[in-house]
């Protein structure tokens, strides 16, 4: 597998960047408009990710017992969640500069390029080493939930994002 890489924002055409201001609030506005929903609707709890991803680690380890759909659902959590911070910090670090502009009346342009010297990682505040692969970031966040057993209670986008930021902090 492929590791995952957290790589910079690219600047899009200065044409669109006053839609950068636009979009994220109007983003916010449909999101806050939905009734809240508790995060264990949107994320398993990490006692279920923990079953499928102990399988994938087996499979890693070269069990061949194994079971393929629970190979498949533990990367396609993982990753999922990867992915979804990723971008998600983008598109917040990119809202809340574009409110910040607004606000107190700065330049969009040097908002903006303030935004793209900052990558994904120092944003998540998660610098785990560029090689990481999927298996790396599943084995850190299983051995956060064996010192940390009430953890697997929780939602698994929760306790993964801590896990990482507990294991991996930025500088």
């Amino acid at each position: 597998m492929p590791p995952i890489v957290f790589s910079q924002a690219r600047k899009p055409p200065a044409a669109f960047r006053p839609l950068l201001l636009i979009v994220p609030l109007a983003a916010a506005a449909a999101f806050a408009a939905e009734p809240g929903k508790p995060s264990q609707d949107i994320s398993p709890p990490a006692s279920e990710w923990r079953s499928y991803c102990s399988a994938y680690m087996k499979a890693v380890e070269g069990d061949a017992t194994a079971s393929d759909l629970d190979v498949t659902y533990c990367l396609g959590v993982t990753k999922g969640l990867l992915n979804g911070m990723r971008v998600g910090s983008q598109l917040g670090a990119l809202s809340f500069g574009s409110q910040l502009a607004m606000k107190y009346e700065l330049d969009p342009d040097e908002v903006f390029k303030l935004f793209e010297q900052q990558s994904p990682a120092q944003l998540l505040r998660v610098c785990a080493p560029p090689t990481f692969t999927s298996s790396d970031y599943v084995r850190t966040v299983l051995l956060h939930l064996d010192k940390n057993p009430g953890d697997a209670k929780r939602p698994i986008a929760e306790v993964l994002y801590e896990a990482l930021q507990a294991a991996y902090p930025c500088g």
